[in-house]
């Protein structure tokens, strides 16, 4: 609603990607609405200046269609391999694509409007500073709470991978163990992402980041077949734990 007041007051329609941004970008965790909102910004610059410079540079020189679908076909196969990649950055290859498309596609020729960028760029930077400043202020929900569940499930997954018996079933538990890992490694990463004030209250954080490391590590152990000591060192894990 604050969006939304703010772009019909000041008359500006181009800027209504405000309000879309808040929708998206409002998540459970302060720190994974950090990182959509970095996200979603980066993705919107680089796809909008994409669009801008070749506007500028590219399109006054183009003679026929040809031209123009091989410049769509390089920025959507750059946009399609960056979705395509790590889901920590997959989301802003989405928004580089959008932006490019809103800015060159906007017809059935040649444009020189570069306002669609610049207001979807300035839309999204009005959203996500509201999104920031309400849900820091108001509802400050930490992902740190979330890293302990997770490293309680990493290590009973240990505790399988001990007891496991042939291979197959070592295998078996060590994919459960590595989607474990993965979890609590982003929750760590999330918490990392959240403003200082929030951060200040996390005095276990580095030694939590470090036992998703140390868990890797046993577990690399015990499937190799030469475990040190597993049970007293999964046991130090535990007690991050409680």
């Amino acid at each position: 609603m604050i969006s939304y007041v703010f772009f019909r007051s000041i008359n500006w329609p181009g800027i209504h990607t405000c309000i879309i941004t808040c929708f998206i970008v409002a998540l459970p965790t302060t720190g994974e609405m950090v990182s959509k909102l970095t996200l979603r910004i980066v993705g919107a610059c680089i796809g909008g200046a994409i669009g801008i410079l070749s506007i500028i540079f590219i399109l006054p020189h183009m003679q026929g269609i040809t031209a123009f679908l091989i410049l769509v076909a390089v920025v959507s196969l750059l946009a399609a391999w960056i979705k395509t990649a790590d889901e920590r950055i997959a989301y802003s290859g989405f928004q580089i694509g959008l932006a490019f498309y809103l800015s060159d596609l906007s017809g059935f020729g040649p444009t020189t409007d570069m306002t669609t960028a610049r207001d979807r760029i300035v839309g999204i930077l009005v959203g996500n500073f509201i999104t920031y400043a309400v849900f820091t202020t108001f509802w400050p929900t930490s992902a740190y709470a979330g890293i302990a569940p997770c490293l309680k499930a990493v290590t009973t997954q240990l505790e399988k991978l001990r007891r496991a018996v042939g291979p197959q079933a070592r295998a078996n538990v060590m994919a459960s163990l590595q989607s474990a890992l993965s979890e609590g490694e982003r929750q760590v990463e999330y918490a990392l992402a959240e403003p200082l004030h929030m951060r200040r209250s996390m005095k276990n954080l580095d030694a939590l980041q470090s036992a998703f490391t140390d868990a890797e590590q046993i577990g690399t152990d015990i499937l190799e077949g030469t475990p040190p000591d597993p049970v007293h060192r999964i046991a130090a894990l535990e007690k991050l734990t409680s």
